[in-house]
């Protein structure tokens, strides 16, 4: 009883059986080969992002903060990969085709299952994580999730959007030169980075599997999964040497195969950290 009434402590993440917890979790992940299922996903998601960038500027247009949306994905989107202001184009023509009728909208909705296709590739590896074969969840249930998550998302990216850009002006806004701090600035924009990225880790890892998990559990392991999604992605950012040379030989068609690696890391790191809150639950 007593570990059940204990609270999580900050402390938890460093000490010596929460390590052996993580190392046994990264033996499972290889054993089960769950990589493959990584790429599936980015996969999926190279066909539904700019269905999604679509979805997420026709909210954001109408309420007004598209530019800081499209500053948010030059941020978060590798630089290496150089064709951001392209899938923004593209989503907007998707946004453009909408309005021109009804098979326009025929057409919207076609790109919007690739969306809900998406959702329901990434909860079936979830659940695979879990050893869920079977999902007890309602069809209807599932879907009115799918929706639920579709209008949240573009919120989300709306409000890191902004958490970014004040973070990036932080030193103006407190009278610090610019120029001078602006390491501070880009310092901000990481820690919100890492904060956000463990919040919404920490509600994926909860609420995406079909099966109870204790919050507590997946803010540890989110907090932890997190550190390395964020480090990851600042290596990545720190590698734009050979990213260039990679260029220079394969010219334009680099950017592609740069996208789907970043994409299948980050994905693995995602996934590890559900495999984590399992472990976590299960070892206690």
């Amino acid at each position: 009883m007593e570990k059940e009434k204990r609270k999580f402590k900050l402390g938890d993440l460093f000490t010596g059986r929460f390590w052996r917890v993580v190392f046994y979790t990264f033996d499972k992940f290889a054993e089960n080969r769950m990589g493959f299922q990584c790429v599936s996903l980015s996969y999926f998601v190279t066909l539904a992002i700019v269905p999604m960038l679509a979805f997420i500027f026709a909210v954001s247009g109408g309420l007004g903060v598209e530019d800081k949306v499209t500053a948010f994905l030059h941020e978060v989107l590798p630089s290496a990969f150089t064709y951001t202001d392209v899938l923004v184009e593209k989503s907007r023509n998707i946004i453009d085709v909408a309005k021109s009728g009804p098979v326009g909208i025929v057409s919207a909705l076609m790109f919007l299952w690739t969306i809900i296709w998406l959702m329901f590739q990434t909860e079936r590896i979830f659940n695979n994580v879990w050893g869920i074969r079977k999902i007890p969840r309602n069809i209807f249930k599932r879907f009115g999730f799918y929706f639920g998550l579709l209008l949240l998302i573009p919120f989300v990216v709306i409000i890191f959007s902004y958490g970014i850009a004040l973070t990036t002006n932080a030193t103006s806004l407190i009278g610090l030169n610019a120029s001078e701090w602006r390491f501070l600035g880009r310092f901000l924009s990481w820690i919100i980075l890492y904060i956000g990225s463990a919040l919404v880790f920490s509600v994926m890892f909860k609420y995406i599997p079909a099966v109870k998990v204790q919050y507590r559990y997946a803010i540890k392991a989110a907090l932890f999964d997190a550190l390395v999604f964020v480090g990851f992605q600042y290596l990545y950012l720190e590698t734009q040497t050979f990213m260039g040379r990679l260029n220079t030989v394969y010219g334009v068609l680099a950017a592609i195969p740069l996208f789907l690696i970043w994409l299948n890391f980050s994905w693995q790191i995602i996934i590890y950290g559900a495999a984590l809150t399992r472990a976590l639950q299960e070892a206690e």
